[in-house]
């Protein structure tokens, strides 16, 4: 089955909401789970897994202790949502030349859409490596060198972050609709379930239908 880019990018905002996240992560989730699905990328399983680590863990627990030349999480794998957020409002650092090591983090392949926003901010040339996958941002375009199996990668050490001279790579094509895993959108639905106001007898009297009464 496949999935437009907007209903899986209105799935994930709304799962992420439901895992506790603000509604402004929520909404950067959302959209990085569809860029990712988009590069033809697992976005949707690696935004469910994440939410599933980090499900109830302290939110101060799940992003950088501090925001020096290396990150690290007081609470063990960086949440990729969270540090992209980071990494997003520091873009002007990015471009002056600043570089930083994050690690250890889950899926970093999620980190990949917020350097591209950052990039394109600042018209500053990025690159995003861990493993032997780098994904550079220069021109307007995304390119690939080397990813391998890294992209499908759960967890990693180190994963690092600087300006880069524009280089040779497979430029990334965009798909238009995806097929997430079938388990990782029923995870997904799980906590977007969260957001649901439970039934009540008023609102069963007072929405759509005849609630309790015979109409006939």
């Amino acid at each position: 089955m496949t999935w437009s880019l907007n209903e899986i990018e209105a799935l994930a905002r709304k799962a992420t909401r439901g895992a506790g996240y603000p509604w402004g992560l929520a909404e950067e989730a959302g959209r990085a789970a569809r860029w990712t699905c988009a590069a033809g990328w697992p976005g949707a399983l690696a935004l469910s897994d994440v939410l599933t680590r980090n499900d109830g863990a302290p939110a101060d627990t799940l992003g950088p202790q501090s925001l020096g030349e290396a990150w690290s999480a007081s609470g063990g794998l960086l949440c990729p949502i969270v540090t992209g957020a980071t990494l997003c409002d520091l873009a002007a650092d990015w471009a002056a030349g600043r570089s930083v090591t994050l690690g250890p983090v889950a899926w970093p392949l999620l980190l990949v859409p917020y350097m591209v926003w950052a990039a394109d901010r600042t018209a500053a040339p990025l690159s995003l490596g861990w493993q032997d996958c780098t994904v550079t941002r220069a021109d307007g375009k995304t390119l690939l060198h080397d990813p391998g199996a890294a992209l499908d990668c759960t967890e990693t050490d180190t994963v690092h972050l600087s300006t880069t001279d524009a280089r040779p790579g497979t430029v990334l094509t965009r798909l238009y609709r995806a097929a997430p895993m079938p388990q990782a959108v029923a995870l997904l639905d799980t906590f977007a379930q969260r957001t649901y106001a439970p039934e009540t007898e008023a609102s069963r009297l007072t929405g759509a239908g005849a609630g309790l009464s015979d109409n006939d």
